[in-house]
């Protein structure tokens, strides 16, 4: 089985589009979104829609949560005032019907492939609003993460949330960080195949057209773009 991963888009439409013309995204028998398919980027309504009209496996992320209900007040202290007008102009320009089929989204997928479990979702969560504080304050993810996950009884966790890709081993499982495929450059997504006898993980990129990204984020003029831009080349 050929399953294709990925996670983070954030309303990134050059970085999908992309993906979906690729042989890896055409040739899978199954494909697996963990989350956050808005925000950040201007194309909300476009990814959400494209991932959806394909057929995608779709695990809502906490971005996909906060435009499905709103910031809740536990997030929004965090954040300043430019980052808080982002999330509610973006969330303003996402359709209300796509909004509400976000809330229908599970959170987390199980997949038996032979004798291993693997599990798939955006990150820990830490209620049905909330997810659980990054432990490595999204740097590269180390097995501090896994305390996120220890009430996962999976031989493969594999997760988003944090946009830097990363695996590692902690108390006989194996955790991969898929890394984001629309805020960093070149995008992140992974090929897992497994038969009877192993389960092989393949780290891909994807190149996308990362100046017309950033003129249309400058041009449209809302709130926090130049921050965000910013996201594309940090380590």
């Amino acid at each position: 089985m050929k399953i294709l991963v990925y996670s983070d888009v954030h309303g990134n439409k050059y970085a999908l589009d992309k993906l979906q013309e690729s042989q890896d995204y055409k040739s899978a028998d199954l494909r697996i979104f963990l989350g956050d398919a808005v925000a950040m980027c201007p194309y909300p309504n476009q990814c959400l829609e494209k991932i959806w009209e394909n057929g995608d496996i779709f695990l809502i992320g906490n971005h996909d949560s906060y435009f499905a209900y709103g910031l809740p007040e536990e997030e929004f202290i965090y954040f300043n005032e430019d980052k808080k007008a982002h999330q509610v102009y973006m969330r303003e320009k996402t359709k209300q019907e796509l909004k509400e089929k976000l809330k229908s989204m599970p959170k987390d997928y199980y997949l038996n492939c032979y004798d291993k479990t693997l599990y798939f979702t955006h990150f820990g969560w830490e209620s049905d609003r909330l997810v659980k504080d990054d432990p490595d304050y999204y740097g590269i993810p180390t097995p501090d993460t896994a305390d996120v996950f220890k009430e996962i009884n999976a031989d493969y966790i594999i997760f988003g949330h944090n946009h830097n890709p990363a695996e590692f081993e902690q108390d006989g499982k194996k955790f991969v960080c898929v890394g984001s495929l629309g805020m960093k450059y070149p995008g992140n997504y992974l090929i897992i195949n497994s038969n009877e006898n192993e389960i092989n993980i393949d780290r891909k990129k994807i190149f996308f057209d990362i100046e017309r990204l950033t003129k249309d984020m400058l041009s449209q003029n809302y709130p926090y773009a130049k921050e965000y831009l910013q996201l594309f080349s940090q380590k």
